[in-house]
């Protein structure tokens, strides 16, 4: 961009190369001398605004770091702050295929004998009004009722199923659904060319006996009906069944397939029936994949402090994060509150024997680290497998001094939420030197304004002056030539 300072600057410096060049100046570099001059009062101050700069841009880089090595944290304490990623048994099913087993924390070791006699079933029925096509046929030129009941004897429930005027078989099926009454409605189509009842309506209703249903129709000679009138064919394609179990031969009757109420911590999704004698299952406790977890927990709380080691240190000289927060407080504020919450104290009255990650084996070293022994924490975990799901992911415990507090696990990974997120400091210190960087550049570009300005005044004197020491030399020559001519002729005579 061209300035006024800098047009005059030219013009200066353009006029100091014409004395230059006609010979009529001092014969030295004026406009070298400006730029010289200009040189030694910026370069000092351009230099600190450089090296603040670079300070800054290096701690915005240590508060990324700083960011990304807690965030890791977090991650690997997330899985256990939630207790639906503790599975703890390894399990062994001799008829898969019968029944899946899924377990969860309180489930305990032990073998068990099933045995699947019948799986709960829904009733199918069958509409026993067929039509030949399933979208043009009306079937009533007025509204009119469908009566649901669902249940027996006291149990019983009735809901009156409207279907609008001049619907077809798919407005029939559309209301059933719509009325969102524990059953389903689908079109059956047998597929016979010309059929007369080619089509016809099958209702769903949920499993176990208690949930078998009648449907009726308010009109006659419509024959929407699952509960067979005289002199027509039965249409329940289904009956609805509870399911058998026998477990350790005690016998269970459910009305569901899905079935957790048993063997504690232990659900059955029953498929079909056992074949041949009872099956068995044997619930074994591993707890490599809690390992698994708590070394990553380790491993990433190591690879934390040694980055804020670096990071704090003035004296570091890693390439990448080498002293960028050693000016600021926030790196080592941070580190004591994660120590603090690593090996802080979660238990409850019934939880007495793993309150915090030392009681598994972890330990702290003197250069800061963490290290598991893998004797203790095999002992401890396998002993008290669901006390230390409860020291991780447990919620409002509280222990027999009536102090209440959430999981080690809970509390660390709501901690470093709010740390990272965008009003917690880490964010907002970044941001505060971004912000400082833009200042330092505006003073960069101020200060150029300024050397320009300087450096037009001096080039603009210094060729005011150089002609005049010109013209002084001039006459300064012009007057020896006269007065050598004149001591010439004088000395002639």
């Amino acid at each position: 961009m061209t300035t006024a300072a800098t047009t005059s600057s030219t013009n200066a410096s353009a006029s100091a190369g014409l004395i230059a060049a006609l010979g009529a100046g001092s014969g030295m570099n004026t406009q070298a001398l400006a730029q010289n001059l200009v040189d030694a009062e910026k370069t000092p101050q351009s230099k600190i605004i450089n090296d603040k700069i670079d300070a800054t841009k290096k701690e915005i880089t240590g508060y990324s770091g700083l960011m990304y090595v807690v965030t890791e944290v977090k991650k690997a304490f997330d899985v256990l702050a939630d207790s639906t990623q503790f599975a703890g048994l390894v399990t062994k099913n001799s008829q898969p295929a019968a029944f899946d087993v899924i377990t969860n924390p309180s489930a305990q070791p032990g073998m068990h004998d099933i045995s699947v006699t019948n799986v709960a079933k829904p009733q199918r029925s069958l509409t026993n009004a067929g039509f030949a096509d399933n979208n043009s046929t009306v079937i009533s030129g007025s509204d009119f009722t469908l009566s649901l009941t669902t249940g027996t004897g006291a149990l019983a429930k009735t809901t009156p199923i409207t279907v609008p005027a001049n619907s077809t078989l798919v407005g029939v099926r559309d209301a059933i659904n719509s009325a969102n009454s524990g059953v389903t409605a689908q079109i059956i189509d047998s597929g016979v060319e010309g059929a007369a009842d080619r089509y016809k309506i099958m209702v769903s209703g949920q499993p176990g006996s208690a949930n078998t249903f009648t449907l009726a129709s308010s009109i006659a000679g419509v024959g929407f009906n699952t509960n067979p009138v005289a002199n027509q064919p039965d249409s329940v394609l289904q009956a609805a069944t509870n399911a058998n179990i026998v477990v350790d031969g005690i016998s269970y009757s459910r009305s569901s397939n899905t079935i957790p109420d048993i063997v504690p911590g232990v659900t059955f999704d029953l498929l079909s029936e056992t074949v041949g004698s009872s099956a068995s299952i044997q619930l074994s406790r591993d707890t490599s994949d809690l390992k698994t977890k708590v070394d990553k927990v380790v491993s990433t709380f190591n690879d934390f402090q040694n980055f804020i080691k670096i990071a704090t240190d003035p004296k570091s000289t890693d390439p990448d994060f080498g002293a960028t927060l050693a000016k600021v407080s926030i790196g080592k504020t941070v580190q004591a509150k994660l120590r603090q919450l690593v090996f802080g104290t979660a238990g409850s009255t019934n939880n007495n024997s793993v309150r915090g990650l030392r009681d598994l084996g972890v330990k702290l070293q003197q250069d800061g680290t963490l290290t598991v022994d893998a004797t203790v924490f095999q002992k401890v975990s396998t002993a008290n497998y669901d006390q230390v799901v409860t020291m991780f992911s447990g919620k409002s415990l509280q222990n027999e001094k009536g102090v209440t507090t959430d999981g080690v696990a809970v509390s660390l990974t709501g901690w470093v939420k709010t740390l990272v997120s965008a009003q917690g400091p880490l964010l907002q210190g970044s941001q505060a030197d971004s912000t400082k960087v833009t200042k330092y550049q505006d003073d960069l570009t101020k200060l150029q304004t300024r050397m320009d300005s300087l450096l037009a005044r001096y080039t603009k004197q210094f060729a005011a002056m150089d002609s005049i020491v010109g013209k002084s030399n001039s006459l300064k020559t012009s007057l020896t030539s006269t007065f050598d001519g004149m001591m010439k002729a004088y000395s002639s005579k």
